[in-house]
């Protein structure tokens, strides 16, 4: 009879055959000497904390397998044992460079972890290992973090999908440890924490409550809500895709993040028939996808203390949001937004208080190639930007009042129709700014800014 350890062994290769670990990071982004530099490393410290037991050495056999198939624990610890201040040295270096000091800390410390914990004399050297490479402590708290669900402590922290956590998790090595099914069934009932995974469509007419989590979409699966509540509080989105009717949104502290293949003009957010909506303290970063659209004659909604952030499709009306009327901004950011057409804002009308404290910077759209229009909107009325900071070019068809922007320091263009009337038969400052906003903005003479524009084209609900 064969001891147990000849069958343990056994069902590990059996298992890597079958079904192998999700490729390391390391597996495409270093060459074969880089890779045995990094397993080493790893090693290093694992050892520092005292000899490999029997679980690691069975979990070495699928992370070593998983970054390249010719690395062998017996050399990797070979050479861990005689590393000296050069090798040392050249990891350190090969991390900083290639962006993998996040990533090698999670796989140092779920290693020793799975020992039990660290020894006083590993805690001196990670902490000297951290200050010498500046690890801050948000960094240090997100790698505690992500190691805690993949070894499945009790009530881990929650995720927050920091800058740091969203480049961890473009590790997949670890997925399946940490990751879990999001499904029509899990969502009838509210989910707190952990990190989800939307892996085909679901459709349902629950309501829809989730806080201290994030939620990964897949390729593109979506979820399709209808006649319920979306209710999101400090949760990060990945890829995200909802499409919903008749829905009452209400975000605080979401951060949605993710890049998409622009050919397929995404939209993450199409809103139907929407009773109102409240979106908070929240970050949109949606590469190539625009971020919102609302479908509805019009819409009772505000965006506050909001950041988006190199958002929109070159192919879609409004590279943040495409709406008829009646959504409001306060205190939000645009940064380097594009789109067909309003790289920022697309609205048929830009009503009293649509902007207020925000800022516009750089966003833009292309038309024939040129870039231009930051923020569009076919009816523009009194006081439609209040107290904010403009730098981008507006378009405009159609003027209603006076004094559309207001408060404002405003360094771009407005383009407007070569039919609109009230440019032409008032030549005053007044149509367009406010005696402040003029101040503010050092504006001179009307030609500096104003441009007649004729193949503007009319609003249109796509």
């Amino acid at each position: 009879m064969k001891n147990l350890n000849f069958w343990l062994e056994s069902f590990d290769k059996m298992r890597v055959e079958r079904n192998p670990f999700k490729a390391h990071i390391t597996a495409d982004s270093l060459n074969e000497h880089e890779q045995n530099q990094y397993a080493v490393l790893q090693a290093t410290f694992v050892l520092a904390n005292g000899v490999i037991n029997q679980d690691q050495e069975r979990l070495y056999g699928f992370w070593l397998t998983a970054i390249n198939n010719n690395l062998s624990l017996s050399n990797v610890i070979t050479q861990a044992q005689a590393i000296d201040l050069d090798i040392l040295r050249d990891g350190i270096n090969l991390l900083e460079e290639r962006g993998l000091v996040d990533h090698f800390l999670v796989d140092v410390l779920v290693f020793i972890r799975l020992a039990g914990g660290l020894s006083d004399n590993l805690k001196i050297i990670l902490g000297e290992w951290c200050q010498l490479l500046s690890l801050n402590e948000v960094q240090l708290n997100d790698v505690i973090t992500l190691t805690d669900h993949i070894l499945a402590v009790k009530e881990p922290k929650p995720v927050k999908l920091t800058t740091t956590m969203e480049l961890l998790l473009t590790n997949q090595i670890w997925l399946e440890f940490y990751v879990k099914p999001l499904t029509k069934e899990t969502l009838t009932n509210s989910i707190n924490g952990g990190i989800w995974l939307v892996e085909d469509t679901i459709s349902t007419e629950y309501d829809i409550n989730i806080t201290n989590a994030v939620i990964m979409f897949k390729n593109t699966s979506e979820i399709v809500l209808k006649n319920s509540k979306l209710t999101l509080t400090n949760v990060g989105l990945i890829n995200p895709i909802f499409n919903l009717y008749y829905v009452v949104m209400s975000f605080e502290q979401v951060v949605a993040v993710g890049g998409f293949d622009k050919e397929q003009k995404i939209t993450s957010f199409i809103s139907n028939s929407t009773p109102k909506f409240s979106i908070m303290n929240s970050k949109f970063e949606l590469i190539n996808a625009r971020c919102f659209k609302f479908k509805d004659e019009e819409v009772n909604g505000l965006f506050e203390s909001t950041t988006f952030k190199y958002c929109g499709n070159e192919y879609l009306n409004g590279g943040v949001i495409s709406y008829k009327q009646g959504v409001k901004f306060k205190s939000c950011e645009f940064t380097e937004c594009v789109a067909k057409i309003g790289g920022a804002i697309y609205a048929f009308g830009m009503l009293e208080n649509t902007l207020m404290k925000c800022k516009v910077d750089n966003c833009y759209s292309f038309n024939e190639n040129r870039k231009e229009c930051g923020l569009y909107g076919e009816y523009f009325y009194s006081g439609a930007v209040k107290y904010s900071e403009i730098l981008t070019t507006i378009v405009i068809c159609n003027v209603r009042g006076d004094n559309l922007i207001n408060n404002t320091r405003f360094f771009g263009f407005i383009e407007f129709k070569d039919n609109e009337e009230s440019f032409f038969s008032s030549r005053t400052y007044s149509v367009l700014f406010d005696t402040e906003t003029i101040k503010q903005s050092s504006i001179d003479s009307a030609c500096n800014f104003m441009k007649k524009v004729s193949n503007i084209r009319r609003w249109s609900n796509d």
